[in-house]
């Protein structure tokens, strides 16, 4: 009875083989193979809570068979029961040492569950069984381009393909991986690969969709969007893009719509929150843009914590690696919220767990490499690291923002007769609007970005405020010569660690950068530098972002050839800095005081689309 219910199942007539296991296990209900094979047949039709008792059961009966405990893991893993999933999948491991696919499922676990490092060391056990498994081949790419071993993904998903060159998901996540190192002719290619192979692969339409994106050809985006949609309705991605695409192209009210509907879908998705924050900025509705930027920093971060929370300090926090520096800034931020009235005097403790762990650091520690702590470390901060403690307003200025004195005719003069465009004014903000903003910076535990020796706020993350988005608006208005249709892209706050330098040569992918500081210049040790070195050279068409944002060796190669002179832009409190936002530029050697008060902050904000600024 089993051999014909087996025989039914593998031939796909579900109805006939659910009808035999259930007779076989009417007269042997601990049968683990029927229990077993009738778990696997609910699976297999998606129905995983039915599933699950079978396999459980079949588990029981047969401890020691490798292939009952891997799909147990399955199932587990499908209901979002990830580390069950993988106790499973360890044990099936060590009792069958000889199955690639155990090793591959548990890679597919862990992989879900964010932990992609050991998620390519399964794969690469599962490859060492069996060399040719392609999908372990392919996740196993995944895994690496979150890692950011791009290269290596590229690799790993290139010999998936040798080993199917039909596989469609295989050419899709390629072309992910293909964008994701700024070949985009060759993602484009491998992507129209795949919906040749599999023209109903919702996903790879969806991902062509973001290389055409990327490539400027924003129609042809569009109907990559509108494809994916049409297969998968609830493809809450290609909603949320189409809403990018569509904004691009001017149509805000279409791609409100489309983000929307992303969010319907996935109402807590705080980069959809954030884009539709940013479609209204575009449509000039400020209020509806702080709303849906607060909330996507609510959802990344979490409510304000008071003083209760930290009594209770239960939350249990998967442990992150933290750099010593952004441990030494946020001690010190406390300390100065707690003196200045910002926190509850209560926050003072959580400042002495901060600058306990830092004592404990080997004094030849790298401040900005970063370390994983010991589990009781951990526990002393983790209800407040990265968190928002403190959440002050920033209203708009009720006399304006920028300073009324301003030459607009002259700075756009400079501009139009600057080769590249470059203009420096100095007394940017009025006086009022830059010492609210200096204190907003000092005050707003919003440093949740820890980059390379400096911490970044972004939109997303708290530093959508009515006076940053104020100071926007009133640069479009007072210098459209400079700025014309170009609406603002993207906002943030970079703030810097006096023993360490900023950020590497780079450019930005929009129309114009506007760079303004806003650190007293008393902190600042050396007057002639601590600015800005502006090289006067664009970065070429068709080099993708990732390229001259990350790739320092080919980037110095193009300088070199280039030639010319850089222009080096001294420190100043309320200078301002606009230039094409293409032009390669790093932030000049830092020299500024200890002390809280004295990091160096700088603001950047992105207006408009680069190929806007080619065709100008």
């Amino acid at each position: 009875m089993l051999r014909a219910a087996f025989a039914h199942h593998r031939a796909g007539r579900a109805e006939a083989a659910a009808a035999l296991y259930e007779r076989v296990l009417q007269q042997n209900p601990g049968h683990a193979d029927a229990l077993h094979l009738y778990g696997v047949l609910h699976a297999q039709a998606g129905r995983l809570e039915t599933a699950l008792p079978l396999l459980t059961r079949a588990a029981r009966r047969a401890p020691r068979n490798a292939g009952f405990l891997s799909d147990l893991g399955n199932v587990l893993r499908g209901l979002g029961r990830l580390d069950e999933a993988l106790a499973r999948y360890r044990r099936a491991a060590s009792l069958d040492s000889g199955n690639a696919d155990i090793p591959y499922n548990a890679g597919h676990a862990l992989r879900a569950a964010g932990r992609p490092a050991e998620a390519t060391a399964w794969f690469e056990r599962a490859l060492a069984i069996r060399p040719d498994h392609g999908p372990a081949l392919s996740q196993l790419g995944l895994a690496l381009l979150e890692e950011g071993r791009t290269e290596e993904a590229v690799a790993a998903l290139r010999q998936a393909l040798a080993v199917d060159e039909e596989a469609a998901n295989a050419h899709s996540d390629l072309g992910n991986a293909l964008r994701e190192s700024g070949a985009l002719d060759e993602a484009e290619a491998s992507l129209r690969r795949a919906v040749a192979l599999e023209p109903a692969h919702a996903a790879a339409h969806a991902n062509l969709g973001n290389v055409l994106q990327d490539l400027h050809r924003l129609e042809e985006a569009e109907a990559a969007y509108r494809q994916a949609i049409d297969l998968d309705p609830e493809h809450a991605a290609a909603h949320a893009n189409l809403g990018n695409a569509l904004k691009r192209l001017g149509r805000t009210e279409a791609a409100a719509a489309s983000v929307e509907r992303a969010l319907a879908l996935k109402p807590d998705n705080a980069t959809y929150r954030a884009n539709l924050g940013m479609i209204h900025v575009a449509r000039s509705d400020r209020g509806t843009a702080l709303a849906c930027l607060g909330r996507a920093a609510a959802l990344r971060h979490g409510p304000p914590l008071a003083p209760a929370a930290l009594a209770r300090g239960k939350e249990e926090r998967p442990a992150v690696p933290v750099a010593p520096f952004k441990l030494q800034h946020d001690a010190e931020q406390i300390r100065w919220l707690c003196r200045e009235g910002g926190l509850d005097a209560s926050f003072g403790r959580i400042a002495e767990s901060y600058e306990t762990l830092l004592a404990a650091l080997p004094p030849d520690a790298p401040p900005e490499e970063p370390i994983v702590l010991q589990a009781a470390d951990w526990r002393r901060i983790r209800a407040v690291y990265n968190r928002p403690l403190h959440l002050p307003e920033a209203p708009a200025a009720t006399a304006g923002a920028l300073n009324p004195d301003l030459d607009a005719t002259e700075i756009e003069r400079t501009w139009r007769e600057s080769a590249p465009n470059l203009v420096v004014v100095d007394d940017f903000l009025s006086g009022g609007a830059l010492e609210r903003l200096w204190r907003f910076c000092l005050d707003a535990t919003v440093w949740y970005q820890v980059k390379r020796g400096y911490l970044g706020a972004y939109l997303v993350d708290g530093f959508g405020t009515a006076l940053a988005l104020q100071i926007a608006d009133e640069l479009r208005a007072r210098l459209p010569g400079i700025f014309g249709s170009h609406r603002l892209e993207q906002l943030w706050a970079y703030k810097y660690d006096s023993r360490l330098q900023g950020i590497a040569t780079h450019a930005d992918f929009a129309a114009v950068n506007v760079n303004f500081w806003v650190t007293p210049d008393e902190a600042n040790r050396d007057a002639a530098s601590g600015g800005l070195v502006v090289h006067t050279a664009h970065a070429p068409t068709d080099w993708a972002f990732r390229t001259y944002n990350a790739d320092s060796a080919r980037m110095a190669r193009f300088l070199e050839e280039a030639g010319g002179e850089p222009v080096t832009v001294p420190y100043r409190r309320n200078r301002v800095v606009i230039f094409d936002s293409d032009l390669f530029h790093r932030t000049d050697d830092l020299d500024f005081r200890p002390g809280y008060e004295n990091r160096r902050i700088n603001v950047t904000m992105l207006f408009g689309d680069r190929s806007e600024r080619e065709t100008r």
